[in-house]
């Protein structure tokens, strides 16, 4: 699988759009691959490797900022989406979602190995953040839960997101050693009874 397949969120309605865009995401991680740093990155190589203008960058992306956002974002929402309705329903099955989505990223190390170690930890949690906040709505939906408070609902995604991040950040830094089903035990093991009891127990305050 190339790295233009791996990070695509789908087909442009226009193919020139979409392989303009593809070609920025891919000049951006052979060079993360290759152990440039993020901030060593310029708008002008990007461009001038993806092949195309400056003015076409910017009006694909805007920053670099937002190609990382756009890789790490469209890779988590990819296997988010692979995710059953089934594996959503609490309270949780013995294989939980946790344990499907470490496993779709250990199939994704080439990409995210590079971005988690070399990009800054915010542009990734952003990204991560982004795609937790659509998961939660999913699974309220599945559930036919009550709408969370607002202030319950940032907490959440916040914590979800964060510990994700977490964990993905020191399984880079360990070089990928653990086995999805570790990462997702202990993942459910800090989380799951929590957040099953904010989410089953309504939005109401306790």
């Amino acid at each position: 699988m190339t790295l233009i397949a791996t990070v695509s969120a789908g087909p442009s309605a226009d193919p020139r759009i979409a392989r303009s865009e593809a070609a920025i995401r891919e000049a951006v991680l052979v060079r993360l691959q290759a152990g440039r740093s993020f901030e060593s990155l310029t708008v002008s190589e990007i461009a001038d490797a993806a092949g195309v203008t400056r003015k076409t960058f910017y009006s694909r992306f805007g920053t670099l900022e937002r190609v990382v956002f756009r890789i790490v974002a469209e890779l988590s929402q990819g296997i988010v989406d692979g995710l059953d309705d089934e594996v959503l329903r609490l309270p949780r099955s013995m294989d939980s979602a946790a344990a499907k989505v470490f496993r779709a990223y250990a199939t994704h190390q080439d990409v995210l190995g590079p971005v988690v170690d070399r990009c800054p930890a915010g542009l990734v949690l952003e990204a991560v953040t982004h795609v937790a906040d659509r998961l939660l709505d999913r699974v309220v939906a599945v559930n036919g839960l009550a709408k969370l408070d607002d202030a319950r609902r940032d907490y959440l995604v916040t914590v979800v997101a964060s510990m994700v991040h977490g964990v993905l950040s020191v399984w880079v830094r360990r070089g990928f050693n653990e086995p999805p089903e570790v990462l997702a035990a202990l993942t459910d093991a800090l989380l799951a009874e929590g957040i099953e009891r904010i989410l089953l127990g309504g939005s109401a305050s306790e």
